[in-house]
Formats: structure tokens, C-alpha cells, sequence
């Protein structure tokens, strides 16, 4: 059981440390990795070859992606610095600032995190034709809760939740461990549309996923403020290091009892297992509207997981009616009226919430984006796009939007400057650059310089870094910012 709470621990905390983000990378077109957002998009290169398993260059540049993401609070809001006491404060402690924390926070909150590691990537054109293969290991999670949770934890139910619903939901972390091997293609149709296609094979390693997170409690203001509770949980899991044999509730001790067995593991196994398969696919297209002005469109990670090895799904599903305590047996001296009259109420609720376990299968899906956008070429070293992005989890799309600047300052060296709307902030300044000597191909990116200096105010941190081995780039007389 200790290392089920630590999975899941890890997965939770990792947010502290699942929706792709690399806007500014859209429109760095001479990078061959942009095909990974827009598989229409086709490299100025002939061949390029990548990855953390190519000698000597995967390792010097590792080929990284890391994305943190908050749509609510950020570090200096949750932690917070008193200056009476001249010290960092966590919630619940004595001169903690509830109002700063709840000012901060969405009706539902989301704390996403994902590293992504490029282990090959390989491309090749032929005519009209781009052809690629990539291998990445993927690590994705989120964690949500609602802000009626902190409201709870502040007022109990006396105050804000009286003849009010207090939602309690929302609760629940979502993580997945799994490698994606991709094969895509795109064809020039002709000089004004070029379209293209990713199809993936899905291997998952790990998974937690809180597919249902429902957790109502109404409280009237009348006489005993009668509570109804309404409950929906559902967690699935796939891991191989400890099975919840048997879970029950105690009546005698009093207590939820979970009896595991824990299993030796090593690394290896859970990376090199094919048991829990899943496909996807990506789909994109550009049309060159005219000499000035292109248009780009596309969705990304359409596709699903199906878990079948070492799985466990944990149910909670009930609804429950108290009209309030009954006091009477308590006033009297007879033991085992007020005895019976508590467990009765005890074993009432358990019976109703009592959980369940299954060893079933399941599907877990991945997080789809789409994305739209269109550049504007002003002369042969600068570029302008507009993008706008959304991920679509929890029954609902999540937007961003990004304004970028791509410039050619040299033959060798390309840079890009955007300014993002994402995770509800509007502070975001992305920097790139893409820099060539000889066969080599070097780069870095962020969509959110600020989050690196002042990380304590920031929602958004990530970046992007590698290095490719390019051959058999053309070098022609108008040298735009987007070959192909």
C-alpha cells in the first residue's frame, strides 16, 4: 500500500515541480521538429537525423521537452511570506492569507506538468514527399481541484455553504508514463496546399487516471441543518509494484483496511512492456493564400491507451441523507442505546460509501489540441504569425493564444519572439533561436522567458532544447523564413 500512496505522490507533487505547449516552436519552420505540431509542414532539409540515441549529439544537446502549466494560483500565492513574522507561511497556519490564495484561484483549477524526451527523429524528402519517423517517451500529469475545496477547508459548511452546494469534486490527479513511435507523411497537393498525417503506436507503462470526481454536499439552514452528500469517484491504475489484494471497512477496528501485496521490479520490465497498447494520429495542412500571406491548421494526439496490465479500478458511488444528530440517547446513561444509536449512523454511511475494487480493463485517452494560425511575411527576414491553440480534457477546451516574430538575422542563425495568452496569464515573452554550423542544427525555446526569473508569480514554465544533424539544405535565391 506504501507504494501505491507513492505513486500517486509523485505523480501529484511532479504538477509542484499533462497538455503540450510549444506555441513559439509553431512557426520555426526551418526546425524539422515542427512537423510535430503540424505534420504538414515540411523542412527546407533533405535529410535530418536527431535524438538521444544518436551518438555523441543526443547526449551534448539530451533532446528535452519539460511544460509546467497553472490556471490558478501561483507559488506566491499558496506559499506565502509574512513580513510581521518575516517568514514563508503554508495554508492553516497562524497570519496565512486565505483571501490572497482564493482571489488567485478558478471555479476549477489545474496544475499540469509533462517531460517529453526525443529518443529518434528522422526525416526525408523525396520530391513532393516528406517522409518521418519519431520515437519519444512521454511523462504527462495533471492535478485538479475545485475552488470550493479551499472555501471548505477554510469555513467548514456554517458560512458560505449554508442552503448552498458545496462542490467538493474536481479532486483527482491524472498521470501516464508511455512511448510513442510515429510514422508520418506529407505531400506538396500543389504550390498552394501541402497536407499531412502522423499515425503513432502507443505503448503505456504507467497510469493513474480519476475518471470521475464527484463530491456534493448540500447543508440546509433549518432546524438540525440536515446534509446530503452525493459521491461519484472512479480511479483507474496501471502499475506493477503493489496490488491491493483485498479493501473493506473494519466495523470492529473502525477502519478502512487495505491488504497488498508488494511485487519486485526493475525499470526494464516496466519500460519494455507492450501490454497496454493504444494508436493515435495527428492530421495538419498549410495553404499559401499568396506570396505574403500562408495559412496552418491541425490537430494533434487524437488517440487512446488500453490498459491491461496490473490494473485496478476504485469505485465510490453513493448518496446519503442526514437530518442531523440525534442527541437524545446521549443524555441518558443507557450505554448501549448510545452505542447502537452511533454505529448505526456509523455503518449507515459506510454501507453507503462503502468502496469498491475491481482488476477490469480500461481506456484512457490522450489530451487532443488544436491548433490554427496564419503568418505574414513583411520581406525575406521577417515574419509575423498569430496561433491560436486549445487542449481539450475534463469535457471542455482549455485556448491559448500566441503573437510571434520570426527573423533571419543570418544565413546560420534564426530567431523568433512571441507573447502568449496561456493558463489565464498574460505575462508570457517566448524567446528562440535556431543555429547551424555545418551539419549541425542546434536549439532552444520558451514560450515564457519571465517564469525562469521570477518563477514564484509565474503559470506557465517550459522549454524545449536538441540538436540535429541536417543534410542537403537548399539554399535558394529568396531566402524565406519557412523552407518547403
Amino acid at each position: 500500500m506504501k507504494k501505491i500512496i507513492y505513486i500517486f505522490l509523485i505523480f501529484a507533487l511532479a504538477q509542484t515541480s499533462m497538455a503540450q505547449q510549444n506555441n513559439t516552436m509553431y512557426f520555426m519552420q526551418s526546425l524539422p521538429q515542427a512537423k510535430w505540431l503540424n505534420p504538414a509542414i515540411q523542412n527546407e532539409c533533405k535529410l535530418h537525423i536527431g535524438g538521444a540515441l544518436i551518438p555523441i549529439t543526443g547526449q551534448f544537446l539530451l533532446p528535452i521537452q519539460y511544460n509546467y502549466g497553472n490556471n490558478g494560483f501561483a507559488l506566491k500565492d499558496m506559499l506565502q511570506y509574512n513580513a510581521d513574522m518575516d517568514s514563508l507561511i503554508l495554508p492553516g497556519f497562524k497570519g496565512y492569507d486565505w483571501d490572497q490564495l482564493q482571489g488567485s484561484l478558478r471555479n476549477v483549477n489545474y496544475i499540469t506538468n509533462e517531460l517529453h524526451i526525443n529518443l529518434l527523429t528522422v526525416g526525408y524528402k523525396y520530391k513532393d514527399w516528406y517522409f518521418g519517423l519519431d520515437i519519444n517517451d512521454k511523462v504527462e500529469s495533471r492535478f485538479s481541484f475545485n475552488q470550493d475545496l479551499i472555501t471548505f477547508g477554510k469555513e467548514g459548511n456554517g458560512q458560505s455553504f449554508l442552503d448552498e452546494t458545496a462542490n467538493l469534486g474536481d479532486l483527482g490527479v491524472t498521470g501516464t508514463f508511455y512511448s510513442e513511435y510515429a510514422l508520418s507523411a506529407s505531400k506538396k497537393i500543389n504550390d498552394k496546399l501541402t497536407i499531412g498525417v502522423s499515425a503513432k503506436l502507443l505503448f503505456g507503462k504507467l497510469n493513474v487516471w480519476t475518471e470521475n470526481s464527484i463530491l456534493d454536499m448540500h447543508t440546509n439552514n433549518n432546524e438540525n441543518y440536515p446534509i446530503t452528500v452525493d459521491a461519484d469517484y472512479l480511479v483507474h491504475t496501471s502499475q506493477p509494484f503493489t496490488e491491493v489484494t483485498e479493501m473493506y471497512y473494519d466495523y470492529e477496528g473502525d477502519s478502512m483496511v487495505f491488504n497488498s501485496e508488494d511485487k519486485e521490479v526493475n525499470f526494464k520490465d516496466i519500460y519494455f512492456n507492450a501490454k497496454n497498447f493504444g494508436m493515435g494520429f495527428d492530421i495538419g495542412a498549410t495553404y499559401k493564400f499568396n506570396d505574403k500571406i500562408e495559412f496552418y491548421a491541425s490537430l494533434t494526439d487524437m488517440g487512446y491507451i488500453h490498459w491491461t496490465d496490473n490494473t485496478q479500478t476504485f469505485a465510490v458511488k453513493g448518496s446519503y441523507y442526514w437530518d442531523g444528530y440525534n442527541f437524545q440517547p446521549a443524555l441518558t446513561e443507557d450505554e448501549e442505546l448510545i452505542t447502537n444509536t452511533n454505529d448505526s449512523l456509523k455503518k449507515n454511511i459506510i454501507k453507503i460509501f462503502e468502496p469498491s475494487m475491481q482488476t477490469n480493463s480500461y481506456t484512457s485517452f490522450l489530451t487532443p489540441k488544436a491548433y490554427i494560425g496564419g503568418t505574414y511575411q513583411f520581406n525575406e527576414k521577417i515574419r509575423t504569425g498569430l496561433l491560436l491553440r486549445s487542449a481539450f480534457f475534463q469535457n471542455d477546451w482549455h485556448p491559448s493564444m500566441t503573437v510571434s516574430g520570426n527573423f533571419r538575422l543570418k544565413k546560420w542563425f534564426e530567431a523568433t519572439a512571441s507573447y502568449s495568452m496561456i493558463n489565464n496569464s498574460y505575462t508570457n515573452i517566448g524567446l528562440g533561436f535556431t543555429a547551424k554550423a555545418k551539419w549541425f542544427q542546434f536549439f532552444m525555446m520558451t514560450d515564457n522567458l519571465w517564469g525562469f526569473i521570477w518563477p514564484q508569480s509565474t503559470h506557465n514554465i517550459n522549454f524545449r532544447m536538441g540538436m540535429n544533424l541536417i543534410f542537403g539544405c537548399k539554399k535558394k535565391e529568396n531566402t524565406t523564413l519557412i523552407g518547403g
